[in-house]
């Protein structure tokens, strides 16, 4: 084979039907299930023959660009028209993978939405979910074209009549994409599983905790039911949900005694200005300056040289100060106890005052030992002139 789509069609053969990318009778296509070099190297043209030898447009239910990054998406208009696909993904990204790419993918609103939309105005469809790539979702502002595919997506669904949830059998009024641009489900449909596109409403939590059965990860900005990935929390208690302990970012308590972990969020929120450190909700370590907000935790704020964060258990209304903040707001008061605390800070300002004077005295002896040898030279040279 002499390119990755005469290599991909090798392997899809009855004879390599265990190595194949889809099953044999093309229910899903993932283009996930090859090497992910072979398919960031397929073309539009490669895609398009692939899904014009296997007859897509009839034969796939789940199809998934998993990898495909060097696509405008223009292959896949023999999906035009299609009434048996039902799940399109073009994330680009595996499940449980970040769809942050490092470089922005040349899947275009201009080829693709105009195939999405001749398949959702057919009236015998069989959609029941998209995933769009995050660039689209959070392109500022939005793709007006973007945003009317969602919006007639969810005619589209609403025009089917009521969907109930598998678990309670409520009518599930929210299935639809979220059109609100500034929400985090933005261009997700939020009761539907992105593996099995079964649908379950949030009022109903998973058998074995109080989630909702389906949740939105954060970090692969997926929606899973219970039963197709494990859920779970910032251990900030954010309400952030993230699937599995792979899209959880590792921000570990920094207390000996806790093993929490929390969300990128959670640890810039509450992190120690000074060493990086960051404690979960119950363990926090740090305080914040009600003024200048900065954070310094305890141990930092005893260390010299450090704007520390300090509490005033004798102050009615600014309790919790830094170093800098407590000179300035506490200059002119009474409190004994603020008092002590800016001691050392006095203290070592008139030690770097005291210093700035020695230096400054220091450059002013200078100047005149220059003056004074100018003089000299300028009396020897009026000498030799006579």
């Amino acid at each position: 084979p002499s390119s990755p789509y005469d290599i991909i069609l090798a392997r899809c053969r009855p004879k390599n039907s265990g190595s194949s990318i889809a099953g044999s009778d093309w229910h899903t296509l993932d283009f996930g299930d090859i090497e992910k070099e072979l398919a960031a190297k397929l073309t539009d043209d490669d895609i398009s023959k692939i899904l014009l030898h296997i007859d897509a447009a009839q034969k796939v239910k789940r199809l998934r660009l998993t990898n495909c990054i060097n696509i405008s998406g223009s292959g896949l208009a023999s999906l035009r028209h299609s009434i048996s696909i039902e799940q399109i993904d073009l994330s680009l990204v595996e499940a449980h993978r970040s769809p942050i790419l490092d470089s922005v993918p040349p899947l275009s609103c201009d080829k693709v939405v105009p195939i999405l939309e001749s398949i959702i105005s057919h009236e015998r469809n069989s959609l029941k979910h998209l995933q769009f790539p995050h660039v689209w979702r959070r392109k500022e502002p939005v793709d007006p074209r973007f945003l009317g595919s969602l919006q007639r997506y969810n005619e589209m669904m609403e025009n089917r009549g009521p969907i109930h949830c598998l678990k309670c059998n409520r009518n599930i009024y929210s299935l639809c994409m979220e059109l609100f641009v500034e929400d985090d489900f933005f261009g997700i449909q939020d009761d539907t599983c992105g593996v099995c596109t079964k649908n379950y409403c949030h009022r109903c939590s998973a058998d074995d905790n109080n989630f909702s059965s389906v949740c939105l990860c954060r970090t692969c900005e997926r929606v899973y039911c219970s039963k197709c990935s494990t859920m779970v929390e910032c251990g900030n208690d954010c309400d952030k949900m993230y699937c599995e302990l792979s899209c959880l970012p590792q921000n570990i308590c920094a207390s000996p005694h806790c093993s929490r972990t929390f969300c990128n969020s959670c640890r810039s929120d509450d992190a120690c200005r000074t060493c990086g450190k960051s404690w979960c909700v119950n363990c926090n370590d740090c305080m914040e300056c009600d003024w200048c907000k900065i954070r310094c935790c305890a141990e930092c704020s005893e260390k010299d040289g450090v704007n520390g964060v300090h509490s005033c258990d004798d102050c009615e209304n600014l309790k919790v100060l830094c170093d800098r903040c407590r000179v300035e707001v506490c200059e002119s008061s009474n409190c004994k106890s603020c008092a002590k605390i800016i001691q050392p800070v006095l203290l070592k300002e008139n030690k770097k005052l005291q210093d700035e004077i020695k230096s400054v005295k220091h450059e002013n002896k200078e100047l005149k030992d220059e003056n004074k040898e100018m003089r000299r030279n300028m009396d020897l040279a009026r000498m030799f002139l006579r």
